[in-house]
């Protein structure tokens, strides 16, 4: 939810002086070609911050924990197989309310525990990343299809 808070501070002044159809038009041209990477039409990196679990996590018993949470919570320190939550950043700076901002922030947090959740359950950890590997490719078609409705509402309304 703090990304979603930052996101939408910076939009709000990133929005001033902009008619709201301008914001409209930069989101919908934004989100098609992120929809078309993700769909393999074009070919490009997507912007991420790919780290991996630093070390100090383990020497600073309690606050390395907290920061360590925080980024990856926030997606600050994350590798990203999806340009999905590229297109959600680019909707709240440009598009969202504070309540929405909010939901969208719930929403990531909610798709992260669920990621977390499945390594938690799987049996071990190469099959669950075995499972991730093989399936997001037959998943990313429904994930485009899903995200259209919610994109169309957020540029309608």
């Amino acid at each position: 939810m703090g990304t979603a808070f930052a996101f939408v501070v910076v939009g709000s002044l990133l929005r001033v002086p902009f008619p709201p159809a301008v914001a409209r038009v930069v989101v919908v041209v934004a989100a098609m070609v992120l929809l078309l990477q993700e769909i393999g039409v074009l070919r490009f990196p997507i912007l991420q911050n790919a780290r991996l679990v630093p070390q100090f996590v383990t020497r600073i018993p309690f606050w390395g924990s907290v920061q360590f949470g925080m980024e990856m919570g926030t997606g600050m320190r994350t590798y990203s197989p999806t340009a999905l939550p590229h297109i959600m950043a680019i909707s709240i700076v440009f598009l969202a309310s504070w309540q929405q901002a909010l939901l969208a922030g719930a929403g990531f947090a909610l798709g992260r525990a669920v990621m977390l959740l499945t390594f938690v359950a799987a049996r071990s950890k190469n099959s669950a990343d075995k499972a991730f590997s093989f399936e997001l490719p037959r998943l990313r078609p429904l994930f485009v299809v899903l995200v259209i409705p919610m994109l169309a509402l957020m540029v309608i309304a």
